[in-house]
């Protein structure tokens, strides 16, 4: 969150004068005690962050066709505000400032006022960022904005507090000024908003025809870009506060992988993983993460949890344990892994999207403790030697009234400043786990949001997906198949071919985005590879198809983040809630970008199928951003995952045979066996694929088990190796692409 405020104003007399249009007959208004009492028109809605401003005084709607209707026929600006339900700062604001009566009647009277969750709407919270973004102010949540009745951007900011102070002005002081301008020149307002969505536009439907090379040196150069924002001390990129950016340490692990001879990556990643899991910013009770570090060293969180940071760091976990060859990096990503299955996913299958930072005692209470909470809980023995291991302090962490965040210090150098072995301190961990775990449990906890995002399940699809086949353990097995069945069976609709974004509390939350279709599509193309099932890879196949009909361009060769309206639409014409503007889906933050997922998952299917044209429209995508990967490679992490697939040695093994024969078992062992991540692989009977996933996936026509022996084809985008019953044989083909 950026906690500076980001303000700016057009409030300029522009060349056209033209007077305001009349409003028309407006909607009576409620007062703010009638609001607060039966609730504003946020009152039934799914999301969470929306249903906690249901009962403000100002009186709220959803985006929607209710609310921009009423501005246009009330010639009234619209007062916008984004968020999410685990955003502190969002809390602070709602409860000093749109709680207030004041400015709440000044909203209500002279504004039309919309809330946003911006994990339900990604479109819109991205298009708005970018607003603000080019306003030229630093964009963050809670997001506020004032638009015209035609949706012009007027004002942006992010926390603004109830009434100025110590230089920040107040929100009610903000809205006067706007409002006033708007009064006396609303044209004049509006033109400055106009030619900003104009140059958005311009940029949005911008062709690249032919797009850039991404074979030859590409990746390598981003990579080499990439070693400037490396923190060599404290590992991460940067030296402010830390962000766990997981689609950049995939990439840089891959490359790791790929390119032995670069000894920088490799140690600037090993000692990344052992700062995070060291760090305040891992939860060693739950073995969850936090979103953030507000410090280089990662010591004190900012205690909000997410879904994606949490499925995407097991993954990262579980991979670098086989490529660094560290055990320990596994027991990480397994204790992730066990919490999510535990603590987040419900009885339908979904995981939830996370938990608060906010606590109901005070910021971070949940997760900290004193000296003398150990001693009450372990013993004095025990809370003498976890203590010091884990940092416990009589002094504290002063921003947390004394308490201590739990982060793990070096054992050797603990061991000998107690005079005990090392041993003895994971000893005394052991048996504290536990017993801390109790304590907390008797603490009031954060809230959970409980949505349950179809693309956000996709990525923890992925870990427990490639955990159960890399790992053999069937929890990860049976939890992977209950979300499988949550995003075919809940959040994909077979018949009109439409993903949902998600679900919260069995109801629906819209029709999903591009990250929804891809990123479901790529854990299911994983699940089939850790039980074999040929549903989910004609499932992954569907999606697949369904993404690009809805969400590609061929003739920008770009993957766009909201699907296609039903008809041409001009700007802020759009009556029903859907953006009027089309936006490609390209920025890889903390999570992928739908983009990035796309290509991927357009590679890997075409590869599977030997559909060159559907593999190309994954390449084609990579190239049109190759000068982004190139001079931008922080903010195009995932690209670059993609990147290593398509120019990589990827391969894709096919194993043919009877799932409880032995040799078959010793085969799909050697695959599950290889740490190369490029393997795509399908497991078939012995008898082949039935014509239905052979309509689907045609390169698998002719792959059966071969003399009535379980078969492995390896293949390298149709052409093959020759086909092995033979596991040492296929171990050996494996390793050769490495």
């Amino acid at each position: 969150m950026k906690r500076a405020l980001a303000l700016l104003c057009f409030l300029v007399v522009a060349c056209d004068t033209r007077p305001p249009a009349p409003p028309r007959a407006a909607v009576p208004e409620r007062s703010v005690e009638v609001i607060r009492r039966e609730g504003n028109h946020l009152v039934g809605q799914a999301s969470p962050y929306l249903e906690q401003h249901a009962h403000n005084p100002v009186d709220w709607y959803p985006w929607g066709s209710e609310a921009l209707d009423r501005a246009r026929r009330e010639h009234r600006l619209l007062f916008v505000s984004v968020g999410y339900a685990t955003c502190h700062w969002c809390h602070v604001m709602e409860k000093e400032t749109f709680e207030d009566d004041d400015t709440a009647r000044l909203l209500n009277a002279r504004f039309i006022a919309i809330k946003i969750d911006r994990e339900e709407r990604p479109d819109l919270d991205a298009l708005f960022i970018d607003e603000v973004t080019r306003l030229g102010q630093g964009a963050g949540w809670p997001l506020n904005l004032v638009l015209t009745p035609d949706l012009e951007p007027v004002l942006g900011g992010t926390y603004f507090p109830r009434v100025s102070s110590g230089g920040r002005p107040g929100l009610a002081d903000v809205l006067r000024q706007v409002d006033q301008a708007f009064r006396d020149d609303g044209p004049g307002l509006a033109r400055k908003g106009k030619d900003l969505l104009a140059q958005i536009t311009a940029e949005s439907t911008a062709t690249s025809p032919g797009g850039g090379d991404i074979r030859g040196d590409l990746l390598a150069v981003a990579m080499a870009n990439l070693e400037h924002a490396r923190d060599p001390v404290e590992g991460g990129f940067g030296t402010g506060q830390k962000f766990p950016n997981s689609p950049l340490l995939l990439a840089e692990l891959r490359w790791a992988a790929r390119t032995p001879a670069d000894a920088g990556a490799r140690a600037h990643l090993a000692l990344t993983l052992d700062r995070l899991r060291r760090g305040g910013i891992h939860d060693p009770l739950a073995g969850t993460f936090h979103r953030y570090a507000t410090d280089r060293a990662w010591r004190v969180p900012h205690f909000e949890k997410t879904l994606y940071d949490n499925a995407q760091l097991a993954a990262l976990y579980l991979e670098a344990s086989r490529t660094l060859g560290d055990p320990l990096l596994e027991k990480v990503g397994r204790g992730t892994l066990d919490d999510l299955i535990a603590a987040w996913q419900r009885p339908d299958g979904g995981l939830i999207v996370g938990f608060d930072a906010d606590d109901p005692v005070g910021e971070g209470a949940y997760y900290t403790f004193t000296p003398a909470e150990l001693t009450q809980a372990l013993g004095a023995a025990d809370a003498r030697l976890v203590g010091a291991l884990f940092g416990v302090t009589a002094a504290g962490e002063r921003a947390l009234g004394g308490r201590s965040v739990l982060h793990r210090r070096d054992e050797a150098l603990v061991a000998k400043e107690l005079q005990v072995s090392p041993q003895a301190l994971e000893e005394a961990w052991g048996r504290a786990q536990p017993r801390l775990l109790a304590v907390r449990a008797q603490r009031p906890p954060p809230a959970a949001d409980d949505k349950e995002l179809a693309g956000w399940n996709g990525l923890a699809l992925m870990a427990l997906a490639d955990a159960a086949r890399t790992l053999g353990d069937p929890r990860y097995l049976a939890a992977a198949q209950r979300v499988g069945h949550f995003l075919v069976d809940r959040c994909w609709d077979e018949a009109s071919r439409t993903m949902r974004r998600g679900l919260r509390r069995g109801a629906p939350l819209g029709e999903g985005f591009l990250d929804d279709y891809a990123l479901a599509g790529l854990g299911l193309l994983r699940l089939h590879a850790a039980d074999g099932d040929l549903a989910w890879l004609g499932h992954a196949a569907a999606i697949a198809g369904a993404m690009v009909e809805r969400f590609h361009d061929d003739g920008r060769d770009t993957f766009f983040q909201a699907p296609l309206p039903p008809g041409p639409r001009a700007p802020g014409s759009a009556s029903d809630g859907a953006l009027p503007l089309r936006r490609p889906d390209i920025d890889d933050g903390v999570l992928p970008s739908g983009g990035s997922a796309a290509a991927l998952l357009s590679i890997e299917i075409g590869a599977l199928a030997g559909d060159q044209p559907r593999s190309e429209r994954g390449v084609r995508a990579l190239r049109a951003v190759a000068s982004r990967l190139r001079e931008s490679p922080f903010s195009s992490g995932f690209f670059l995952v993609a990147l290593d697939h398509a120019t990589g040695d990827a391969r894709e093994v096919v194993i043919a045979g009877d799932p409880a024969d032995p040799r078959t078992r010793a085969l799909v062992a050697e695959l599950a066996a290889t740490s190369d991540a490029r393997v795509l692989a399908v497991i078939l009977p012995a008898a082949g694929a039935p014509e239905a996933i052979l309509r689907a996936y045609p390169a698998l026509a002719g792959k059966v088990a071969l003399h009535d022996r379980p078969t492995a084809f390896v293949c390298r985008f149709g052409a093959c190796e020759a086909p092995t019953g033979d596991p040492t044989v296929l171990r050996r083909t494996l390793a050769m692409g490495r």
